[in-house]
């Protein structure tokens, strides 16, 4: 038996090979799922299809809009009705804009009519949807993922890949299978590099754009894309749940400058960075990035291993921060480049040059959580576990947004140096 591997031309491209039979996944997943062989009976049918969409957020937005314009000019999508999640307050981003252009916009959980659509596709929804309603649609349901699947499957993929300072991301499209988020068979997949000093909510917005795109771009020959779909690879799978307050809360003696980069990267669109000042919560917002503790730590190890074989010998005991400081200077594909990177000798990585000993001395010892303020640069620098990190503004509990200097004048100046500190 042979292990095809389809490679398309285009920017998208199949990963895994097939597994178990057809019928064997069947099984596996339920009687009502759809393999590749179930979708034949559509193969007369071409588009314009019958949609139906499920999503509520931003994420969602950009790929119904997508689909609304093609159902506008006549074009891929003839019906288009629209499911999503009813919240208490508000209401979500896909049904204010259902409101708007007068779509039809049914509420979860739904029964959907045999055969009265084509397709489903669903982009960001959050609940798993069950084989009855799979089973409805003749050519089943396309997810648009914001990761590259197997990797962060779940809710929260883009928070996961930029706490894990993942160098690159993308888009998955794949066929939904019932009763597990994210494990059907790929369709395609668009690679995004992810920059080093992008946020989460930039970062989805592009691949929100993105997913809509690849998905315009396979509608014309749906069925044939559906039919050549893959098995996702039983490697490298990672989980992506969602986070909670307390995944934002700042650990100053356990966490480095990278990972406290890495988490206000993350989070800070959504749940910012927060410590406790004098047992009050306090938010740490406009953090000072540094594209040096942006590195992923797979790729310090692997640049670590490289200069062992290269210098034909072991290297010298240097702190995982010292590698992250260089690895962007060196870390390229030639190979002269990487012969020439010297490993810096300097004892201490990320010192907090520059501090104003006019507003205040430098803490002779530098204990995890230690505040001090620079008035030159008006921010706010704490020591972690590696070195300084600063800030330009915070939000004590029961205040608004304040500056740094603010905040060294109302409240760091009125108390003893001692107990500048944020724990």
């Amino acid at each position: 038996m042979g292990w095809p591997i389809l490679q398309s031309l285009s920017k998208r491209y199949f990963q895994a090979s097939w597994g178990l039979p057809l019928a064997a996944v069947a099984r596996k997943f339920g009687s009502e799922y759809k393999s590749s062989e179930d979708i034949t009976d559509c193969n007369q049918k071409s588009h314009p299809w019958n949609v139906m969409f499920f999503g509520t957020d931003d994420f969602s937005l950009k790929s119904l809009e997508m689909l609304h314009m093609e159902q506008q000019r006549g074009g891929l999508i003839k019906r288009l009705d629209v499911v999503s999640v009813a919240l208490k307050k508000s209401l979500t981003a896909v049904q204010h804009y259902c409101q708007k252009e007068g779509l039809q916009v049914t509420d979860w959980p739904v029964t959907v009519p045999q055969r009265k659509y084509d397709v489903g596709i669903v982009a960001s929804f959050g609940h798993l949807i069950p084989a009855s309603v799979i089973s409805a649609f003749p050519m089943g349901i396309v997810n648009v993922h914001g990761s590259l699947l197997p990797r962060w499957r779940g809710a929260a993929p883009v928070i996961h890949a930029l706490l894990n300072q993942d160098q690159q991301t993308g888009i998955t499209l794949m066929r939904i299978a019932p009763f597990r988020f994210d494990v059907g068979h790929v369709i395609s997949k668009v690679v995004v590099p992810v920059e080093w000093n992008i946020k989460s909510r930039e970062l989805t917005a592009q691949l929100a754009e993105m997913g809509a795109q690849e998905l315009l771009s396979i509608l014309p020959n749906l069925p044939q894309h559906l039919r050549e779909a893959c098995p996702q690879s039983s490697e490298g799978v990672t989980k992506a749940p969602k986070v909670n307050e307390s995944a934002s809360r700042v650990w100053w003696d356990k966490w480095s400058c990278s990972d406290v980069q890495a988490h206000y990267r993350a989070l800070d669109d959504y749940i910012p960075l927060w410590s406790l000042w004098q047992e009050t919560p306090i938010k740490l917002r406009g953090m000072v990035m540094q594209k040096k503790w942006s590195s992923n730590k797979r790729d310090v190890e692997m640049l670590k291993e490289f200069l062992q074989i290269n210098r034909g010998g072991s290297v010298r005991e240097n702190t995982e921060s010292e590698f992250i400081d260089n690895v962007h200077n060196c870390y390229r594909s030639d190979s002269a480049a990487k012969n020439n990177f010297v490993v810096k000798n300097s004892t201490k990585a990320h010192l907090c040059d520059n501090i104003d000993t006019h507003s205040q001395k430098i803490v002779e010892r530098e204990v995890p959580g230690s505040v001090v303020y620079n008035r030159k640069a008006k921010e706010i620098r704490v020591y972690c576990r590696d070195g300084w990190v600063a800030f330009q503004h915070v939000v004590l509990k029961g205040r608004k947004l304040m500056t740094a200097q603010d905040f060294y004048n109302g409240f760091m100046s009125k108390v003893s140096k001692d107990l500048h500190r944020f724990t």
